[in-house]
């Protein structure tokens, strides 16, 4: 398992998260976190943005609740080109 370490901290910043069981786009007050994770080189650094919830936040179409305080979330970005295209 790799361990991480944790760099700093960001000003709060609003992040939208979607829901995952209605869909909904919802806005959450986070502190964005640095983390360091190990590289197979010892001279290269690499950092990877983590999202912490201030406030418990719950869907405002379900009610359900998708951030707590405790838990850090991990953003990632799917390319729609991944997705849709296939290569020979």
């Amino acid at each position: 398992m790799k361990q991480y370490t944790c760099s700093g901290i960001k000003k709060n910043d609003n992040q939208t998260l979607k829901c995952p069981s209605c869909g909904h786009w919802n806005r959450v007050l986070v502190n964005k976190i640095f983390i360091e994770q190990e590289t197979s080189e010892p001279k290269v650094k690499a950092y990877i943005p983590i999202y912490e919830p201030l406030e418990v936040v719950k869907c405002k179409k379900c009610s359900k609740i998708i951030a707590e305080p405790k838990e850090l979330i991990k953003i990632k970005k799917v390319s729609s080109c991944l997705k849709d295209c296939t290569i020979p």
